[in-house]
This record gives structure tokens, sequence and C-alpha cells, in this order.
């Protein structure tokens, strides 16, 4: 069975653990690039336990929904041209590695899941589920949040891909 991946989430969750503000999130708020506060507002929008801050990057957080879900937010593409902050954001849910996980199982939750990619990291055996979405021209942190709901509620679909039940 696929478990959720502790080894690289556990030193870093354990430092920062607390509940996220939701304080700094306006749903209807149009960002065009986005940094660390942006990303644990987020988290504290949905009630998530905020784990850690920067653990993947200077403009990244970990978190864990009330399921036990851990997973990341990285800001990506961040103060290119002109545009201070992130212009992208790198949404993941990783799991320990698994080596009875083929690369049919992989190409199978890719095309059973395709609002998601699912890859393994070739140097640890990491599986990992990823929603990437690009900020150009502005989208609401309520569109934000709902990817992070969207990832949540497809990593599960992933993982029965996976394992073929």
């Amino acid at each position: 069975m696929i478990r959720k991946l502790g080894f690289a989430f556990s030193i870093g969750f354990a430092l920062l653990a607390g509940s996220a503000s939701a304080q700094d999130y306006a749903p209807e708020r149009v960002v065009a690039s986005v940094d660390t506060d942006d990303l644990k507002a987020i988290v504290g929008s949905l009630d998530h336990t905020l784990l850690n801050e920067g653990q993947f990057g200077d403009v990244s957080v970990g978190a864990e929904s009330d399921d036990g879900t851990k997973y990341v937010l990285i800001g990506t593409a961040c103060d290119v041209g002109n545009v201070p902050g992130c212009q992208g954001v790198m949404m993941q849910v990783r799991f320990d590695p698994v080596s009875t996980i083929t690369d049919t199982d992989l190409a199978r939750a890719n095309l059973n899941e395709a609002a998601v990619l699912t890859w393994r990291d070739t140097s640890d055996g990491t599986i990992g589920v990823t929603r990437y979405v690009v900020l150009d021209y502005g989208v609401t942190m309520k569109n934000l949040r709902e990817n992070v709901n969207v990832l949540l509620g497809i990593t599960p679909l992933v993982v029965e891909a996976l394992v073929g039940e």
C-alpha cells in the first residue's frame, strides 16, 4: 500500500507545527504573483495545519489537511522579469517510495487523472502527485484555494489507479 511520505516532511513539519491564520485570505483578491504569506493564507483558509515554511524553497509551505494528508505549496517562477513574487504555484502530495509501482502504473494514473501529474523521483523513489497553477494575468485567491482542494480530492483516485484497485 502507498504510505504518505514521512521522511522528507517530518523534520521541517515538526519545527513549525501550528494552525495557519486565514486573516489575510481574501477570496476575490486577484493575484498575479504570490509570496509565502499568500501561501500561508491559502492553508489557513482551509483550516489546515501549517507544518513548515521554506523547506522546499524560499517561497514554500508544508501543510496537513484534516484527514492527515500532508502537502506542499511551492512558489515558482519567482522574481522573473519585472514581476516581484512567484508567478506559479506547484502543489504536491508526496509518498514514500513503493518498489512495486511500475512505469505502467504511473502512466495509468496519469491517464485516469489528467488534472494532476503523477511522477516518481528516480533519485530516491518518492512518488508524487502535482497540480501546477500559472498566475499570469491574475487568478483569485479563491481559485488557488480550490486548486488545493482539487489536488487533495484527486490524490486518493491516483492512489487507486497506482495500486490497481
